[in-house]
């Protein structure tokens, strides 16, 4: 980068009029203001975020410059920037862009956002917070925070992470920056803008330093100390960071490439990482409100786990979820309903990250679907008795129901939305083993009714009821007897009465065989009925009324039942 074009005396006038019809400067500005020199790409937002004491005051920038698009500065032109809006020399600042859960710093170098983070517990830090020099900041699990440097170049402090900015600063407020990050723990990504000669840019760890000009790579701590660094671009020297052996040596590491260094300072250059992994066979709609789980491909036995971080966008600047797994097993808490991009890298057993593959992904969990209530998964019920019942869902405007044979759902025998509670009878289904399952529908503003995700699948079959067929009666006594057909395993439910309608059973009792006598009786007409349960406990309906006299009754010459007008057996005295 050309340094900015300062005038200290007037010029003659001549030469000054050859600048002006060159465009190379606005004016000789006093000697209390500075002038930078604008290139391609440079706007008012970003000059303040490089030179101001407060970037936010970039706005005043635009009047007395006679900027009609603070977006879109002409390259070639000189911004003046008066001296009592700059950052004092030697000092510079990190903004905090983006935050996810609750980073907090513990220093007392913040500066433009508010209080200072000295206590013990630390100050949450915030998107838009200017963090400066001797500035620790700590990430939580779940966790993200990324930051841009004064000279452009991005630092994502990645979750579970311990970090302090150790040098933010320059020679004077105009030239080349110095910064050394010290990572303790945990993770740190960096996108290095190019630099001029003199600039320095280190990422230091325990027992290593990665010193850069221009390149996207990692650092990684793990808890015994080693130290990996993986680089995506460009190059990076790594050098131990106070060698305990001799010989100890540095490495440049090239993009594609990385290295280890050990706890003695031993440094273990490695030619190739891990390649990307295949995400073609992921799904790409999640439906779960509680969780984010993704099982990924099994791991080769080269690689040891995943580094996951799932974004916001597409450049994958707004991270909402970030973390390392030493499994294909993925969870995370859940997400909003949203599109997302999901980002992968192996790793492998020194913690080293290969190539990030990408895959578009969208959530879609709300409204969360109702529960299940009856039947009880797997039950079997009959048609004319048996419901399929969910709960209600606050907020919801009904239920929509799809019954599939078998749960293969491309093809439902059902698919109801019903506004309403979640009760459905099944009288239009024959014998069979079926699927069933039920979204919540909401009304949206412009009142279009809009499904949520599906609940997973339950099963259940639908089969005749159990019946007590071909009843004889033996009447002919004090204690007739009862018998009927049967099938194995049922059991059986009796009941008399005198009336046809049971309003008030005399008996009402439980039978393991298919046979009754009934004892102790009064003499007279009555009514019974039975009801059969089979091997599972599928309960049948109640059998037709059917009469029975109690108490010897006169037969017919052929042995029949005399009957009398009312249709009752004609009792003998």
């Amino acid at each position: 980068m050309r340094r900015p074009l300062v005038f200290r005396r007037p010029l003659p006038t001549m030469l000054l009029a050859g600048l002006l019809a060159l465009g190379s400067v606005q004016a000789a500005w006093p000697d209390s203001d500075l002038q930078h020199r604008v290139v391609a790409g440079d706007t008012l937002q970003a000059l303040g975020e490089r030179y101001l004491r407060a970037p936010s005051q970039w706005r005043a920038l635009q009047a007395p410059n006679k900027i009609s698009d603070p977006q879109a500065l002409v390259p070639g032109t000189v911004v003046r920037i008066p001296r009592r809006l700059l950052r004092p020399a030697g000092v510079a600042t990190a903004k905090v862009e983006f935050v996810e859960g609750q980073p907090v710093g513990t220093t007392s170098g913040k500066v433009g956002g508010g209080a200072s983070a000295s206590d013990e517990a630390g100050t949450p830090l915030a998107a838009g917070d200017a963090i400066g020099e001797g500035t620790r900041i700590q990430v939580p699990k779940d966790g993200y925070l990324r930051l841009r440097l004064a000279d452009g170049s991005v630092v994502r402090v990645l979750a579970e992470s311990d970090v302090e900015l150790k040098r933010l600063r320059s020679k004077r407020a105009t030239g080349p920056y110095e910064s050394v990050i010290d990572v303790r723990r945990g993770k740190v990504e960096s996108d290095v803008a190019p630099q001029p000669k003199g600039r320095r840019f280190e990422i230091h760890a325990p027992g290593a330093v990665a010193s850069v000009r221009g390149t996207r790579f990692d650092v990684t701590v793990a808890e015994d100390g080693r130290v990996s660094t993986s680089v995506a671009e460009g190059i990076v020297k790594v050098r131990p960071r106070q060698p305990k052996r001799r010989g100890a040596r540095s490495a440049d590491i090239q993009a594609g490439q990385g290295a280890v260094v050990a706890t003695d300072g031993q440094l273990d250059k490695r030619p190739t990482l891990p390649d990307a992994p295949d995400l073609s066979a992921l799904p790409t709609t999640f439906e779960d409100a509680a969780l984010f789980i993704l099982h990924l491909p099994a791991p080769r036995p080269t690689v040891a786990g995943y580094a996951v971080r799932i974004a916001r966008d597409t450049a994958m600047q707004a991270v909402a979820r970030n973390g390392l797994f030493p499994s294909e097993r993925v969870q995370f808490p859940a997400l909003d309903d949203g599109d997302y991009l999901l980002g992968v890298r192996a790793v492998d057993a020194d913690g080293l990250a290969g190539a990030e593959s990408r895959l578009p992904i969208r959530i879609h969990a709300r409204p969360v679907p109702p529960l299940y209530q009856a039947p009880a998964p797997g039950a079997r019920i009959t048609g004319d008795t048996g419901q399929l019942v969910c709960s209600d869902v606050a907020g919801t405007a009904g239920v929509h129901l799809q019954v599939a044979p078998r749960s293969d759902f491309t093809r439902p025998v059902i698919d109801e939305v019903r506004q309403g509670p979640c009760r459905f009878g099944i009288a239009a289904l024959s014998p069979g083993d079926y699927g069933w399952r039920t979204a919540s529908v909401v009304r949206d503003a412009d009142g279009a009714l809009r499904r949520g995700p599906f609940a997973a699948p339950q099963p259940f079959s639908v089969v005749d009821a159990p019946s007590v067929g071909g009843i004889d009666v033996d009447d002919n006594s004090e204690s007739p007897t009862l018998r009927w057909q049967a099938e194995a395993g049922q059991t059986f439910r009796a009941q008399l009465a005198r009336d046809a309608d049971f309003t008030a059973p005399l008996l009402d009792v439980e039978l393991d065989t298919p046979s009754w006598t009934l004892h102790g009786m009064p003499r007279g007409s009555y009514h019974v009925r039975l009801q059969a349960r089979d091997a599972s406990g599928l309960v049948g309906p109640f059998s037709p009324a059917r009469r029975v006299h109690i108490g010897p009754v006169v037969r017919t010459l052929d042995g029949g039942t005399l009957g009398a007008s009312d249709g009752l057996p004609v009792g003998r005295p």
